[in-house]
């Protein structure tokens, strides 16, 4: 992480399994792994490891070019879903490490993928 707590590629991974958002036709929701300080980055208040967990998801709309981040805090007590809006940079950062990974899974641009998942004919959006 840059020392203006920017995300580098280093920092997070993107995982291979992506679904539609349940609340958003042609939204993916992306797990990325991260490599970083969320405590830090998200400025949380620090707690013991063991007690709570924070996951990090990107919700990708790739034929609006639209990205923002959510993060989860777990615990015992249950999830609370944070929105995190990326810079700039972060936001092309992410954007090009999903669609390298989907390029890599499954051999598609991110808005052929999106569309297969939603049965929808991409021929129809680049018309």
């Amino acid at each position: 992480m840059k020392d203006n707590l920017e995300i580098e590629r280093k920092d997070i991974e993107v995982d291979r399994d992506m679904e539609i958002d349940p609340d958003n036709s042609f939204h993916l929701r992306v797990y990325l792994e991260t490599w970083f300080d969320v405590i830090k980055k998200f400025d949380l208040i620090p707690w013991e490891a063991d007690e709570k967990t924070v996951d990090l998801y990107a919700i990708y709309n790739p034929l609006e070019d639209y990205l923002i981040c959510e993060y989860v805090i777990k615990d015992d007590a249950g999830e609370e879903y944070v929105t995190y809006e990326p810079t700039e940079n972060e936001a092309k950062l992410i954007k090009e490490m999903i669609a390298e990974k989907i390029m890599e899974e499954h051999g598609k641009t991110p808005e052929e993928f999106v569309c297969e998942l939603e049965d929808f004919d991409y021929s129809l959006v680049t018309q």
